[in-house]
């Protein structure tokens, strides 16, 4: 899996590096911010019936977009996340009766954009993302018992499957006589993550155990875009 995720990278990477036939137009290149909110969680093997529950966190990150033709652009986005789960213990150990553990990303996406008129886009395509740390908590309750960083019982460096679909509205424009003519965008994304490799390091868990990421989020800012 590891392989074939790294040859899909190259892949888009090789792809989206071929020329392309490029035209004067509107908003041909693009810088954007984002701010927003996600829902992401990873699976662990469950067999005592324990309540597993995602976790909430805010998101956010960069846009930068190169317009290949009217309907096409490639994208290019860093942005900051968090994946993680909450287990309910079913049987609590002692007075222990939530373990949680929490983990915090850098990612780097790059994809293909598509876009279906000015205002509604899709992207998809390859995201790499690198652990900065991880942390497992155990609570009595709504009391926290512990909190020790986890961080080498993860892979530091994974792949993910992202797509997005957007809608975007212009919300200012520059002067007609200003040197540089810049439309200002209004925009919300919705966000979908799905991890290709193992997070778990498999010299602590064994071969035999395997978890992925799955994440949701929804982000807005602003979006600015030079018309030529």
């Amino acid at each position: 899996m590891k392989n074939n995720s790294w040859a899909l990278l190259l892949f888009w990477f090789f792809t989206l590096s071929c020329p392309f036939e490029t035209n004067a137009q509107n908003r041909n290149f693009m810088i954007s911010t984002s701010l927003g909110a996600g829902n992401a969680g990873f699976n662990i093997e469950n067999k005592n019936g324990d309540e597993l529950k995602r976790i909430f966190y805010p998101t956010g990150g960069l846009q930068i977009q190169k317009r290949i033709n009217p309907r096409w652009a490639i994208n290019m986005y860093p942005n900051v996340g968090m994946s993680g789960n909450r287990r309910i213990l079913k049987n609590p150990m002692g007075n222990i009766t939530e373990v949680q553990s929490t983990s915090a990303f850098v990612n780097l996406g790059l994809h293909p954009k598509y876009y279906f008129n000015e205002s509604i886009c899709f992207s998809l395509g390859p995201e790499i993302s690198y652990l900065l740390w991880n942390y497992g908590s155990t609570f009595s309750g709504n009391e926290r018992q512990s909190h020790v960083e986890e961080t080498e019982l993860f892979n530091r460096t994974n792949m993910l499957a992202s797509s997005s679909i957007g809608l975007s509205k212009k919300i200012g424009e520059s002067r007609r006589n200003a040197p540089i003519q810049i439309d200002a965008l209004w925009y919300v994304e919705f966000r979908v993550k799905k991890g290709l490799s193992n997070i778990l390091n498999q010299d602590f868990f064994g071969d035999g155990v395997s978890s992925t990421t799955l994440s949701f989020e929804i982000v807005t800012g602003i979006s600015m875009a030079s018309k030529r």
